[in-house]
């Protein structure tokens, strides 16, 4: 009796385990950002067997890696496109999306999803930015609502570095018109 208790818990921890990393490998709606001038490498735990765009001729280059993928946009100004990634009978979904990377990115920027760690730094990678957003677009609204226009501008144009969300440009686009307005009385 001792002996299945012994293999039953070496059966489960092997069983957790195995879990565990299917799970943290299911990626999908991840974004990933490139550049005509910055090479990004995907990483995963084994070698991708397939991958493509959506559409099919977005303008990024693909080329493999030993355990994944580099991607660099043609050119400047792309249009996002689907990232779909077939690796050791999973499949990951990303959006590539061709916008500056936040300061701070070096010529070559990983992307390493190779191990539930590097995974859950990524994500909470991702929760940071989005809080970084949050923030900008917070205090920027706060500003256009007290009518300083120039603060406001500022920190709508740090929330657009940071997600291409229109509603930052709206913002810009009105703060551009009020300011005109309030430039020609002045006049």
């Amino acid at each position: 009796m001792k002996r299945i208790k012994q293999y039953a818990f070496f059966f489960s921890f092997g069983f957790f385990v195995y879990k565990s990393e299917i799970k943290a490998q299911a990626i999908n709606g991840d974004t990933i950002l490139v550049d005509s001038k910055i090479v990004v490498a995907v990483r995963f735990p084994s070698l991708p067997t397939n991958f493509y765009t959506n559409p099919p001729d977005a303008p990024y280059n693909l080329v493999s890696l030993p355990t994944g993928f580099t991607i660099i946009a043609k050119k400047k100004n792309t249009a996002p496109a689907e990232l779909f990634v077939i690796e050791n009978k999973r499949a990951h979904k990303f959006i590539v999306v061709n916008q500056k990377p936040p300061d701070g990115y070096s010529r070559i920027t990983d992307y390493d999803f190779s191990t539930v760690k590097k995974l859950k730094e990524r994500i909470q990678q991702m929760h940071d930015h989005e809080k970084k957003y949050i923030e900008a677009i917070t205090a920027a609204d706060r500003l256009y609502n007290e009518e300083k226009y120039e603060e406001a501008k500022k920190l709508y144009n740090t929330a657009l570095d940071l997600n291409k969300n229109p509603w930052p440009k709206e913002q810009i686009a009105k703060i551009n018109k009020k300011l005109k307005k309030q430039k020609h009385k002045k006049n």
